[in-house]
This record gives C-alpha cells, sequence and structure tokens, in this order.
C-alpha cells in the first residue's frame, strides 16, 4: 500500500492529472496494484529550497519492503515526471523514502502485519 505525499508551492496550476499519473506510476515502480496506491497533494506551500521560492516538488514516498537499492530509480522517475507534467526541474524535487515494517501501518482498523498473518 504505497503511499506518495506531494507538498509543492505550485498556485495556478491544475493537478488532477498529476495525481493519476503519480499513482498510475508508483504502481509501476513498485509492482504494486494502482488501487492501493494512496497520492496526497497539498499544493499552494510557502517553499523555500536553495535560496529561492522557484517551483519545488517535496515527496514523502511510503512503501513497504522497498528496496534501497530502487531508489535512485524511483527518484529519477518522479523527477523527470514532475518536470514533464508540470515544469519543475528534476533539481528541485526532492524525495524522502520510507520504508516502516508491517507492523506499523495501519488499514480496516488492524495493521498490515495482521492481514497477512490471516491470509496465511
Amino acid at each position: 500500500m504505497p503511499l506518495v505525499q506531494i507538498t509543492t508551492n505550485l498556485r495556478a496550476v491544475s493537478t488532477a492529472s498529476l495525481v493519476k499519473k503519480v499513482a498510475a506510476l508508483t504502481s509501476e515502480l513498485t509492482h504494486k496494484p494502482e488501487k492501493g496506491v494512496v497520492v496526497l497533494m497539498n499544493k499552494h506551500h510557502d517553499i523555500w529550497y536553495d535560496g529561492s521560492d522557484a517551483p519545488l516538488a517535496h515527496i514523502r514516498f511510503t512503501s513497504l519492503e522497498m528496496n534501497v537499492s530502487d531508489h535512485v530509480g524511483y527518484s529519477s522517475a518522479f523527477a523527470s515526471l514532475f518536470n514533464k507534467e508540470v515544469d519543475i526541474p528534476t533539481d528541485r524535487v526532492v524525495i524522502e523514502f520510507n520504508s516502516p515494517p508491517a507492523t506499523h501501518v495501519g488499514k480496516a482498523g488492524t495493521t498490515i502485519a495482521e492481514i497477512r498473518k490471516n491470509q496465511e
């Protein structure tokens, strides 16, 4: 159940199609069904980075059992997507990766670890 939280200082851009593309890309990258991908878009924030308030996206990417060796590819894919879709330069797409254990992610009133245990 990947979670992609995007915070950006974009103001005048419609992000509805971007959210859908982020969900599709996340599904493709993680090999997990898109129906389980959560994308949260926070826009219109004041963000200062590298001495500038130029367009920027901060992405908090959370997914269970993520392989650290995939981070570079994920970073490249998201930077390219944001550059192509909303003109944010690739060097202004900042990504934070989180890979919690299944015991630390809740869903349906329980945890993913318990759901998996009950499916065995």
